[in-house]
């Protein structure tokens, strides 16, 4: 059975880059060897620029893109909103400023997913600091206390069936991918792993976990998950 898989991508200005980000991003997904694709784009923006980029790619890829005005700059809200829209079988997150790494990186998560019995999959993934050079490959791994230590990466790793996602909490920026690799767990078990690299993790000044991410953010959320779930609370006694 082939699925449709929809990659989920929430945007906004990025203080001027977002356009830039998606335009690399929707490149590269053009070019996939996979080609059951649905690209999901909820915007935050408050300008045209994503909006007149996503009609352009229109033209070669299938393209849902939602003017997203509710709860602007909260990236859990945006995601969850792209998820909602989605219509594919399989659901594939990717942050607009992250991309797929080869032509072959849909059909490589896919198949580890499909193929290892799982409900949900994680990838391996590189990072750059300029978008050009690729630093180290990163192993994702599923362990016991992921809820308040990402041993996994971002939500660009992410794929799973329609059917067994979890929406991502609006309370959390800092912990909104941990959160839901802990809900994850808990219904459907540890995930598949794609051991091949297929995503890349971009690090650059305008990210949201170096703009609005501090000390003080990090301690109500971690306080949050405390009460949020019992067994954290128990342990946290």
């Amino acid at each position: 059975m082939e699925y449709k898989v929809s990659i989920c991508i929430p945007t906004y200005e990025m203080l001027g880059k977002g356009t830039d980000y998606l335009d690399h991003s929707l490149s590269i997904i053009a070019n996939q060897t996979y080609k059951n694709i649905e690209i999901v784009v909820s915007d935050h923006s408050v300008d045209d620029g994503i909006k007149d980029l996503c009609l352009k790619w229109s033209e070669v890829l299938d393209i849902n893109y939602i003017h997203n005005k509710s709860d602007r700059g909260n990236s859990s809200a945006n995601l969850n909103n792209a998820l909602i829209h989605a219509n594919g079988g399989v659901i594939k997150t990717l942050f607009q400023d992250d991309y797929l790494l080869n032509d072959d990186a849909i059909e490589l998560q896919l198949s580890s997913l499909i193929g290892n019995n799982a409900k949900w999959n994680v990838t391996s993934c590189m990072h750059t600091n300029n978008g050009v050079e690729l630093i180290d490959v990163y192993y994702p791994k599923y362990t016991q206390d992921i809820l308040l230590r990402n041993t996994i990466s971002s939500p660009s790793v992410l794929m799973l069936y329609r059917d067994c996602y979890e929406e991502f909490d609006n309370n959390l920026l800092w912990y909104m991918d941990t959160d839901v690799y802990y809900r994850l767990g808990k219904k459907y078990g540890e995930p598949s792993i794609c051991e091949y690299a297929t995503v890349v993790n971009r690090r650059h000044e305008y990210q949201i976990t170096r703009t609005r991410v501090n000390t003080e953010l990090i301690r109500k959320e971690t306080n949050y998950l405390i009460q949020k779930y019992e067994e954290i609370n128990n342990t946290s006694k």
